[in-house]
């Protein structure tokens, strides 16, 4: 759990300052660990490194969200079999976290986790990405993106309303 919790410090630093982000918590760091164990492709988990300290990472999964839909969301008794299935057999992949530290942004660290994401998926066999969940306020990241060739076709937005 220590590599865990180690990227768990590394999202909660990318991210903070980020709209509509709260950091997560121990409990939900290990949480989501868990969860991510079950199904996470190693090819498709980059994290950048300055020396020995990590500054950057991508995240990345196979969608099975068709396999989802079609059990729905219950694993049992037979569902988890489909979604192991739609594991090996799916061409999407989810691109869902991604982040530099602040003093590291600007500096070309999300080319190069970009970059090696893009060939972990043509090396899966993948034939779409999808980019889950970039808030449309977040200018730098849509802009580096765009110049990359990235053609959004839905927005994230966080919307505020006093109760």
């Amino acid at each position: 759990m220590e590599l865990a919790s180690s990227l768990g410090d590394l999202y909660n630093q990318s991210l903070g300052g980020t709209t509509g982000n709260v950091p997560l918590t121990t409990e939900e760091i290990r949480s989501i660990a868990q969860q991510m164990a079950a199904y996470a492709d190693p090819r498709l988990i980059k994290i950048l490194y300055k020396g020995d300290a990590p500054v950057g990472f991508l995240f990345a999964y196979p969608d099975i969200s068709a396999a989802v839909q079609r059990t729905k969301g219950r694993m049992w008794p037979f569902g988890w079999a489909l979604w192991l299935r739609e594991l090996r057999r799916t061409k999407w992949v989810n691109i869902n976290g991604a982040g530099i530290t602040k003093g590291y942004r600007g500096l070309g660290g999300t080319a190069l986790l970009f970059g090696e994401m893009y060939r972990s998926v043509q090396d899966g066999g993948f034939v779409h990405a999808d980019l889950v969940q970039i808030g449309a306020e977040n200018a730098p990241m849509l802009r580096e993106l765009r110049s990359f060739g990235v053609d959004f076709y839905k927005t994230h937005r966080v919307f505020r309303r006093e109760l």
